[in-house]
């Protein structure tokens, strides 16, 4: 596309390190003016609704087409990115009251990721839109910039609130785990906030904003190594930067995991990661233990160590404990391109009797084999799963490989009937993908019978 609208270097620095960019889309006032009208009239007659936000107000889609939006957007998730089901409109009434700093939920958004643990890689990205001007007194978003690695709440004098204000037709593009809240609305207006959620299809090969050879800009923030690294995965540059020179041994790294500090578990883990064998062996002895911030934190580590890291995690693939498979598992989701040789082991995996395990393997293919040719029959075996979490992750992988499943348009009509609303929605977006003649007649034939109609 057009470099014009895509975002800088320094943009992009800018959100991954502080997990949110501003700005305001091309449409005219009377059209964001019509919009909030017609907000208000749907809230007075039939409520907030919730994911059909999108059917009840299609003139949103005029925002997502914006040539402002899609450059930020490619920039972040990549050329082909997603539209998610799951959208809410927030209605923020006048003297509504603070709201409590929190993480959206992954259970129903994001596909299930293990113990709500939180994926460093930018595959997820949340979009606030603003249909009336939003000064700080009408009770904007408001979020904690550089929160978004971490699971807990920063330090206290870490935590500098930004009001995510701006005029009518302002977007804010977030990372989908950051701190956020709604502020207390002084004025007399209701504010509306409109959320929607993107998915990456791709794993990142190149550079999708307007890349000019820009280095990275450190600094002595205790969060550096996130920050570089992910500037390189976002590069392309699957196994980061090359190794550093550390003051601290693999024991000492090891140990320090296991801080009060969340921050600092987490710098050790990537420190960890630059060691190469001897980082591996000490991340390994840590996700096979019971305590649930160092296993977290070392995930962090093997997905810094990356190819190296598979072998070892294939084999804990077969480990005794559900936990420690599901563990591994995720953490070949999360390598991506780099634990291709993992597909194998994977899709033995779908066949394990924990659930847990079957649906972190469901969603790790899709990643691995963004750009192999593989048999599919394993996932459209896993669409039919008894659990809800296997099937939509099934149908997300399914979505991600494309063309590549193209022998199999039936399995994926079946799912169109799927009970649960995110197999349904996945397997369109499959569909779409897939892209043949077939693919499409069956999608078409879908979609007359699942026409949407605002008055009933």
């Amino acid at each position: 596309m057009d470099t014009t609208h895509l975002l800088s270097d320094q943009s992009m620095q800018r959100f991954i390190r502080d997990g949110y960019v501003s700005f305001k889309v091309n449409l005219p006032p009377a059209f964001h003016k019509a919009l909030y009208d017609k907000t208000e009239q749907m809230f007075a007659s039939v409520g907030n609704p919730s994911n059909n936000l999108l059917p009840r107000l299609p003139e949103i889609q005029q925002v997502f087409t914006d040539p402002t939006f899609k450059g930020a957007m490619v920039s972040i998730l990549g050329l082909d990115y997603y539209l998610h089901p799951h959208r809410h409109c927030h209605e923020n009434h006048p003297n509504s009251g603070d709201q409590v700093m929190h993480m959206d939920s992954t259970f129903n958004s994001v596909p299930a990721i293990d113990d709500n643990h939180r994926h460093h890689h930018t595959r997820w990205a949340m979009a606030f839109y603003y249909p009336q001007d939003t000064p700080v007194e009408m009770g904007p978003t408001a979020v904690w910039p550089r929160s978004q690695y971490c699971n807990s709440q920063p330090p206290l004098e870490k935590r500098d609130e930004v009001a995510l204000v701006g005029e009518a037709g302002t977007v804010a593009i977030v990372n989908f785990d950051i701190f956020h809240r709604q502020m207390c609305n002084h004025s007399e207006k209701t504010r509306y906030m409109m959320k929607f959620i993107f998915s990456r299809m791709s794993e990142p090969t190149h550079p999708s904003w307007n890349h000019q050879g820009a280095n990275w800009q450190k600094s002595d923030d205790l969060q550096e190594p996130i920050w570089s690294y992910l500037w390189q995965w976002h590069l392309g540059k699957q196994n980061g930067e090359p190794e550093d020179i550390l003051l601290e041994t693999a024991d000492e790294l090891r140990d320090l995991l296991r801080s009060d500090q969340e921050i600092v578990g987490i710098q050790a883990a990537y420190k960890l990661g630059k060691l190469g064998p001897k980082g591996l062996e000490k991340l390994i002895e840590v996700i096979t233990d019971n305590d649930p911030v160092s296993c977290r934190n070392a995930i962090y580590g093997l997905t810094q160590i990356s190819e190296l890291a598979v072998p070892a995690l294939v084999n804990l693939l077969l480990h005794h404990s559900a936990k420690v498979r599901a563990r591994a598992a995720d953490t070949l989701y999360d390598l991506g391109l780099n634990a291709r040789s993992s597909l194998p082991a994977l899709i033995e995996c779908l066949s394990d009797q924990n659930d847990q395990v079957r649906y972190h393997a469901a969603n790790a293919i899709g990643t691995v084999t963004y750009d192999q040719d593989i048999d599919i029959e394993p996932l459209a075996k896993a669409l039919k799963d008894k659990v809800d979490l296997v099937r939509r992750n099934a149908a997300l992988s399914l979505a991600r490989l494309g063309r590549r499943a193209n022998q199999d348009e039936s399995v994926l009509k079946e799912a169109l009937a799927d009970p649960d609303h995110l197999v349904r929605a996945f397997s369109v977006q499959a569909l779409e993908r897939i892209g043949t003649p077939k693919a499409m007649a069956v999608l078409l034939d879908h979609l007359r019978a699942a026409r949407w109609c605002p008055r009933h």
